[in-house]
């Protein structure tokens, strides 16, 4: 809970297979969560750029003028 990725925790550990890494790995309720809220927002701007893509490409095989 302080920043290190379980790859990290269980290669420093000697640990060959992560199950034995996340057996001893207790995150509490509130890190969950605040893990949650920070995938939430990287997928919204990845869904908001994938959208904005999309669209100009489609406005490009139209002809749609750019908007800049």
């Amino acid at each position: 809970m302080k920043g290190a990725d379980i790859h990290t925790v269980a290669s420093l550990l000697g640990q060959k297979d992560l199950r034995m890494a996340a057996r001893y790995q207790h995150l509490s309720p509130a890190y969950l969560s605040d893990a949650v809220k920070q995938l939430d927002g990287a997928f919204k701007e990845c869904h908001e750029l994938c959208h904005r893509n999309v669209t100009a490409s489609k406005e490009l095989e139209a002809g749609v003028p750019a908007n800049d």
